[in-house]
């Protein structure tokens, strides 16, 4: 299944099941706003411009609580501003390294310089798109300090991790995370009224 048609079938299981979940989807992105992510320093991955072309992340990437949360484990995806603010935070945590002369536990643990953040979550933990040639070029790579994950590949691309969302909210069906537990997804309505995806 194509990407795109993917994001249209997650919008109707989200608007039919989560409608606060769905309510939370930015508009789509402007084509100024994509090409700001790299402005030219590498080519972004074509997978992130269909999804930022289709939204531009949600509404509620910046607080963590609440509906939004429905990437597994309880992802926020970002906005295009943030996956550009997140690249730039990562290129001076680069060269910070460097000066320090402690780049080994930096560079291609917890940032680099052609890591682009797609999504967080409440504790901290961050979904990036790699975009360094080689074989997980394009592939969503997870960093969480707490469980010591350095850039452990989750997906092999955003095509998989949105079509494997689909289906696990879809089936309700575990997910096991990169650490081996199985969470599944199920659609919560909070005290407020509100209806969305929590990942227990």
């Amino acid at each position: 299944m194509q990407l795109q048609d993917v994001l249209n079938r997650l919008d109707r299981w989200l608007e039919v099941n989560a409608p606060d979940d769905f309510g939370t989807l930015n508009p789509p992105a402007t084509a100024s706003e994509i090409d700001a992510i790299t402005e030219n320093r590498f080519s972004l991955v074509p997978e992130i411009r269909t999804w930022l072309e289709h939204h531009n992340g949600v509404s509620t990437h910046f607080r963590h609580s609440g509906p939004g949360g429905f990437i597994p484990g309880g992802h926020y995806p970002v906005d295009a501003e943030r996956m550009m603010l997140g690249q730039r935070d990562m290129e001076q945590d680069v060269a910070w390294s460097q000066e320090d002369d402690n780049a080994d536990f930096v560079v291609g643990r917890t940032a680099h310089v052609k890591w682009v953040p797609i999504s967080s979550t409440h504790v901290g933990t961050q979904l990036v798109v790699d975009h360094r040639e080689g074989p997980t070029h394009g592939a969503v790579l997870e960093i969480d300090q707490d469980l010591e994950l350095w850039g452990v590949v989750r997906w092999k691309s955003l095509s998989e991790m949105f079509q494997e969302t689909l289906e696990y909210l879809e089936t309700g069906r575990p997910v096991v995370t990169a650490i081996g537990r199985e969470i599944r997804p199920e659609t919560v309505r909070e005290s407020d009224g509100t209806s969305s995806v929590v990942w227990t």
